[in-house]
């Protein structure tokens, strides 16, 4: 008989299970070497798309500053052909008005240049020399610098500095050295310059535009010339321009480097992180931005959060092989599985598949929380309720895929701007709610609402999109106690409410009052849906007059609203809910057919008159306009070049590139584009030139204020001569005195309109009284 031992069993059971663990380790070792290998290199993906779109934010920045410094020259250069003799009092009057220095930080200086001849040298030197603003005349004598007998020079001629010792000296000859070639190309081709220029050991940016006699550009060079008169120039200090461009783009420097690769002028800011790399971004205009910042690598081992994956899944595999080891059963590891797919249960619960953030049950028991122990400390806590605006464009446009991408990428940039105690959850869509402890009353919910806007203002970068998309976002904020979570959530809905009812991309925070505006609000919002099928809209017409002989040559039409409850509703409170809810779109159209209905009714009694249509934004955004008026003018029966269209500057700046493409469709058509509000917008002036528009309305805030601010009067002058720059005609709203009046048309406004020569009116009533060959006596007609 064979003599086996007791414990041979199991130890063959032994050696089984050995073989098993050993196999798990080892698959489990092999598994997470391929997924830390994965994560480093997702995430070393993901570094590198954060820093192109940082780097295009930086160049879009600097692009967008060297933009406004063109159009504070474009500003300078009316004021100069207007004022051809200015003193250097009152080119500094101007400037103060305009609030150059305070308004651009990043600007040493500007002024006016000329050109003088060796024989006017003389005669230029003896002339005191002005310091500064309000500083006594220099004893310095006069000296050129460089030093040099040369045909002409070129000096600063009316000048504003910043600081004096950083100033150009007074016989500093811009013409003497390589700066002086790109100025006088400048002069034969009329176009600005963007030139570095040293002085000393401090390099600047010079930006320069010609200024030619009446303020028009001649059409060859040889008039150029003969026309001349001078450059309307500044310098620029790179280092604040760059502080703005970097603000928001950590552990990231910047360089403008301007002409080729082997320039020697190049201008930094920030250090360059250790083994950075770099992102080249042409500004044109011989000028390049290089954006340095560091980039995940893509190694193994260089990624902490590979790293961590790896040691995290050998650490697991071996924790899991002792645990089958030592248990020896299936059904201990079944038990297991069970166990972590009720976690996975429990945190699908109460999170958010898409973005993993807390969802609305999780968010509401954590309200109730905050509230709670609000009580207990004697500190406010606050809801703040985040949604984003026009949301669903982008899932439109570029489908839900690209929708569900930038949700995650908003869920991420707003939790980065939180601190450790805040909460931040989805409750759906597009909404996300913010808990603000009240641990720190420091932090006010206003300045971190502030600053959601301001991190969501900075464009986002999506695999669908071509090019970096913006987002903007309505915040609507409730503080203090509640009885529950769902009344504090409620009514910062409803301060959200109110934050889009007010123009979007801000925040607004609540008041009981808010109660009863709301109420107010969905009533007219609800009888407005049926408020153009059961026709209780209507139009009025306020005339437009010239200015010269105050002869009439067209009306403004304007909407008005009868309701069967309420009668009369103003404007200001019923357009805004139907720019809210899209019925604008279909009422604008309303609008455009009936008006030009009547203008052509007119029009067959023998009158000439032009009638102008308000488009609002909504209208803009949509190819369909242009096949609106289109259907207008041919319904009616009206000529097309009696149609004006009148755009708001906000709704222009919406979507500029493709506002520029809509408008130039309904200028092909025959139909005068008009800018009305213009000077309230804060439109780039470099943008004003793309738009295809004949007249820009000057708005009745500066109006009514030239009588008693210089600044609104100066403003105004600009914008003529502006108008005149571009071959634009000029109208000027809200004419209410004869004083007013009169200013307008010293500064040689074309059109007016306002109570002063009459109100809107009725159809009937406008035949009646000024559709007859008459010239209206000013202060003798009493206006409806």
């Amino acid at each position: 008989m064979r003599f086996i031992p007791a414990g041979g069993g199991r130890l063959k059971r032994r050696g089984v299970w050995i073989v098993l663990t050993v196999l798990l380790v080892g698959a489990g070792t092999i598994g997470s070497l391929f997924a830390a290998d994965a994560v480093a290199h997702g995430d070393a993906q993901k570094s590198h798309r954060a820093f192109a779109s940082s780097a295009v934010g930086i160049a879009a920045t600097l692009k967008l500053d060297l933009q406004h410094e063109s159009d504070l020259i474009l500003g300078a250069r009316a004021f100069v052909v207007g004022n051809p003799d200015a003193s250097e009092a009152q080119f500094a009057q101007w400037a103060n008005t305009m609030g150059a220095l305070q308004r651009y930080p990043e600007l040493q200086g500007f002024g006016e240049s000329r050109i003088i001849t060796a024989s006017e040298l003389p005669a230029f030197a003896a002339k005191p020399v002005i310091e500064a603003v309000g500083a006594s005349v220099s004893s310095v004598p006069f000296q050129v610098i460089p030093a040099g007998s040369r045909p002409f020079y070129c000096f600063t001629v009316l000048g504003l500095s910043r600081n004096i010792k950083e100033s150009l000296p007074p016989g500093f000859d811009l013409c003497a050295g390589a700066e002086g070639k790109a100025l006088l190309a400048s002069r034969d081709s009329g176009r600005d310059a963007l030139e570095p220029l040293k002085v000393g050991n401090t390099t600047t940016l010079s930006l320069v535009l010609p200024v030619y006699q009446g303020g028009s550009m001649p059409t060859t060079v040889a008039a150029r010339r003969a026309a001349f008169v001078g450059w309307i120039g500044m310098s620029l200090v790179p280092d604040v321009i760059f502080d703005t461009a970097l603000s928001g783009h950590a552990n990231t420097a910047v360089a403008l480097r301007y002409g080729g690769t082997a320039s020697t002028v190049v201008l930094r800011s920030g250090p360059v992180p250790k083994g950075a790399q770099v992102a080249s971004i042409d500004l044109h205009d011989g000028w390049t931005v290089l954006a340095y910042g560091t980039i995940a690598g893509g190694g193994l081992f260089s990624e902490t959060d590979s790293l961590a994956l790896l040691l995290g899944g050998i650490t697991l595999t071996l924790l899991l092989g002792a645990f089958i080891y030592v248990l020896g059963s299936g059904r201990a590891r079944s038990m297991l599985l069970v166990d972590e797919r009720t976690d996975q249960l429990r945190f699908q619960a109460l999170h958010d598949s898409l973005t993993g953030l807390p969802n609305r049950a999780l968010i509401m028991d954590r309200i109730d929380q905050l509230l709670a122990r609000n009580r207990r400390n004697g500190t406010t806590g606050a809801a703040l309720y985040v949604d984003i605006d026009d949301f669903k464009n982008v899932n439109d446009s570029l489908g839900h895929e690209a929708g569900d991408q930038l949700l995650v990428a908003v869920a991420a940039r707003m939790a980065s701007t939180l601190r450790g105690a805040d909460t931040i959850g989805r409750m759906g869509g597009d909404e996300f709610v913010v808990l603000i402890d009240g641990g720190l009353p420091s932090v006010a919910p206003e300045l971190v609402a502030q600053r959601l806007l301001d991190v969501m203002g900075q464009p986002f970068e999506l695999h669908e999109s071509s090019m970096p998309l913006v987002v903007n976002a309505s915040i609507g904020i409730a503080l203090g106690d509640r009885l529950s979570g769902g009344e504090l959530l409620r009514d910062a809905d409803i301060a959200l409410y109110q934050a889009k009812a007010g123009g979007k991309n801000r925040y607004d925070v609540f008041h009981p009052e808010m109660h009863s505006e709301l109420g107010r609000r969905i009533g007219l919002e609800f009888d407005l849906r049926s408020a153009l099928a059961d026709e209780q809209f209507r139009l009025v017409y306020q005339p437009i007059y010239n200015l010269d002989d105050l002869s009439i040559v067209g009306v403004e039409a304007l909407l008005r609203w009868e309701s069967p409850t309420e009668g009369l509703i103003q404007p200001d409170e019923f357009i805004p809910i139907l720019e809210q809810t899209g019925q604008i779109r279909e009422v604008g159209s309303w609008v455009l057919h009936q008006a030009c209905r009547q203008m052509a009714t007119w029009h067959a009694r023998g009158d000439t008159l032009d009638v102008s249509v308000n488009v609002s934004g909504r209208q803009l955004d949509d190819d369909s306009i242009v096949g609106h008026i289109r259907d207008a003018l041919r319904v009616s029966g009206l000529d097309a070049t009696s149609l004006i269209i009148e755009v708001t500057e906000t709704a222009l700046m919406r979507d500029a590139n493709s506002a520029v493409g809509r408008l130039q469709a309904i200028k092909d058509i025959g139909v005068r584009i008009a800018v009305d509000d213009f000077g309230t917008g804060y439109s780039s002036l470099g943008y004003l030139r793309q738009f295809p528009v004949d007249c820009i309305k000057i708005d009745k805030s500066f109006t009514s204020a030239i009588g008693s601010s210089p600044e609104s009067k100066a403003l105004v002058r600009t914008f003529v001569q502006l108008g005149k720059d571009l071959g634009l005609k000029t109208l000027a709203e809200g004419v209410e005195t004869p004083e007013e009046m009169d200013v307008l048309r010293a500064d040689q406004v074309n059109e007016v309109q306002g109570f002063l020569f009459a109100r809107p009116l009725e159809p009937e009533i406008l035949e009646s009284r000024f559709l007859e060959p008459m010239r209206p006596t000013i202060g003798t007609t009493r206006p409806e």
